[in-house]
């Protein structure tokens, strides 16, 4: 499987200048009339994922471990997380809450998926109990991708401290397959290139 990369993209065309009467944002140029915001296909699908957020500020970047599917009832695209990201309700929007300048950074998602959405309640728990390991799992490559570089954070580190029984540590343990470790791998992978990290 190969991860399903970014979300999309945001671009920015450069059109005529707008008539005088017309209202201006003071942070918007008057020389950019329209933004392009395009999505990746993958980013739609209702399928439980993880995802790793890139934040890129001039002078550091900030990153973010997330998943989808991880309630009882539903399983939203990625796409609706990135939303929730920044929204102003304060429950689901992690990154804004987090990153203070939010509005002066760029942005990708770096993301794949593991389990089809379904009706049936238990494919549905193990989809959600696989997909809340691979979320631990991914946050623990991305601490040790960025051991070391002072100019990149992971703002939400799992630490992996709490007491977790014998039997639920087998079970979570029996997740982490050889198909699994592709897919965290490949998206490793990307997240290094986007911050520039060289393999150690």
């Amino acid at each position: 499987m190969q991860p399903s990369g970014e979300v999309g993209r945001f671009e920015v065309d450069d059109q005529p200048s707008p008539p005088a009467d017309r209202y201006r944002s003071p942070s918007h140029a008057l020389t950019q009339m329209a933004h392009k915001f395009t999505l990746n296909p993958e980013s739609l699908k209702r399928q439980f994922a993880v995802y790793v957020v890139v934040a890129k500020g001039d002078d550091d970047t900030k990153l973010y471990v997330g998943k989808t599917g991880d309630n009882r009832e539903g399983c939203n695209p990625v796409v609706s997380r990135c939303g929730n990201h920044f929204s102003y309700n304060k429950i689901h929007s992690q990154v804004r809450n987090k990153i203070p300048d939010h509005e002066h950074r760029e942005y990708t998602y770096v993301f794949d998926h593991f389990d089809e959405y379904c009706e049936d309640i238990d494919l549905r728990r193990e989809a959600i109990d696989r997909i809340n390991e691979m979320e631990r799992w991914l946050n623990e490559e991305i601490q040790r991708l960025i051991d070391g570089a002072g100019d990149i954070e992971l703002l939400n580190p799992f630490s992996g401290k709490g007491y977790v029984r014998k039997s639920e540590r087998i079970k979570r343990s029996a997740f982490r397959t050889q198909e699994s470790q592709r897919t965290i791998t490949g998206i490793v992978t990307i997240v290094r290139r986007e911050i520039g990290r060289t393999k150690r």
